[in-house]
């Protein structure tokens, strides 16, 4: 039945940094997890410093001892109980299954095979529907997506929006599939600030590992930046010791006080290695996430077509010929919209509507957000004595339903 319209907060959402609204539970209860710290933190050090005044004053030197005392006290550091970030943290994560359906031929006929898959998501915010953010890979080509709540109930999800280059999807739960019983106990991620992590720091991985649930790990991040090339595309991750392994995928990494700084997304499989697990940034994809949970819902006839054949520019093709990333124009369709438009044969596109564009398949990605017939602008790279310029182009997108 439907839900009351206290649960929703509007159509335009903003996903910002260090920022969560919580269904059921006071927003005050993520930051106890904070003040624990910080007081195990601020006993740890009046420890510390006692142990270190102690031993110096032994040698006759009081002076250097509080010296020494004040250099270290940042530099001081402990693992403590992390179980209220599981308590705070796991009503925002869900379970992801999916279902997938691929045909084959035998003796003529052809046959329909079922298979199943299974990952994680991380509720990220509310608005009209409920979105949980996931992994591109966990959900591409599911014929259907079921989520399950940290109450054991489950529903039906439609994918809102999907990057494969960013290895992001957002889904969208309706409010009347969701009881109030539920709607009590589940919470939106509190999201924080990627850009301030540092090597060492503790981190918390959260997911379905293996397919059997909710579970934990806790490690340090080993590496920020680290540039992985996974299927061919590169990018730069978060990479932790945390465990992360099959079913963790769109799951999260969580800094000590429970705050959201990864999106979990790939483990480094070899006989000679141990400990490298990877995720993608929080905050190098919010921008992209609040695109995918405010973008209007399009029907694909009525999609925008731009009219061209491109090829990626992948990252070793862009280092190699000094040529940068997007999709070079190969060919231009007669009367298109980029004809029209005057996009040039032999450009890079890199920019649609001020979205980021590196491949074919996120250019129609990006394509499928925006209404034919509207009026946008393209961002081409253009060769110009020797040197890429970008230049910006006004147009007039054709509907995809018209040609």
């Amino acid at each position: 039945m439907a839900k009351e319209k206290k649960h929703r907060f509007g159509k335009k959402l903003v996903i910002t940094l260090l920022c969560g609204v919580l269904f059921g539970g006071a927003l005050a209860a993520v930051p106890v997890g904070y003040s624990y710290y910080k007081a195990q933190k601020e006993q740890a050090l009046e420890e510390a410093k006692k142990q270190e005044a102690e031993k110096l004053a032994q040698t006759g030197n009081q002076e250097l001892a509080g010296q020494q005392t004040a250099l270290k006290e940042d530099r001081i550091s402990s693992v403590y109980d992390v179980s209220v970030v599981w308590d705070n943290v796991s009503p925002a994560m869900v379970e992801i299954q999916t279902k997938y359906i691929s045909s084959y031929r035998f003796f003529g006929r052809t046959y329909e095979q079922e298979s199943e898959g299974s990952g994680t998501g991380i509720i990220i915010a509310q608005g009209d529907e409920l979105f949980v953010v996931t992994n591109h890979h966990v959900v591409d080509g599911a014929a259907a997506v079921q989520i399950t709540f940290v109450d054991g109930t489950t529903a039906t999800a439609q994918v809102k929006g999907s990057d494969a280059a960013e290895d992001i999807a957002v889904l969208s739960v309706s409010f009347s599939d969701l009881s109030e019983e539920t709607l009590g106990k589940i919470r939106v991620a509190t999201v924080g600030n990627s850009d301030a992590l540092q090597g060492g720091e503790l981190v918390i991985a959260i997911g379905n590992a293996a397919g059997h649930g909710q579970s934990l790990t806790v490690g340090h991040v080993s590496a920020v930046d680290r540039e992985v090339t996974i299927e061919g595309v590169t990018m730069k991750l978060i990479q932790t010791d945390a465990a992360i392994n099959p079913g963790n995928s769109g799951g999260a990494l969580l800094n000590a006080a429970g705050e959201l700084i990864g999106i979990n997304n790939a483990k480094l499989v070899a006989n000679d290695v141990e400990g490298v697990g990877y995720s993608i940034p929080v905050s190098s994809v919010v921008s992209l996430i609040n695109r995918m949970v405010n973008r209007e819902e399009i029907k694909y006839k009525d999609s925008a077509l731009l009219g061209i054949e491109g090829q990626d520019v992948t990252e070793n093709l862009s280092t190699a010929l000094n040529i940068p990333r997007g999709v070079y124009i190969v060919r231009i369709e007669e009367d298109s919209a980029a004809e029209k438009a005057g996009l040039p044969l032999y450009g890079v596109i890199t920019e649609v509507n001020g979205m980021e564009v590196k491949s074919m398949e996120q250019l129609k990605e990006v394509l499928s957000y925006i209404r034919g017939g509207s009026v946008g602008t393209i961002t081409v790279q253009e060769r110009v004595e020797g040197n890429y310029v970008p230049k910006e182009y006004s147009v007039t997108f054709d509907v995809r339903g018209h040609r």
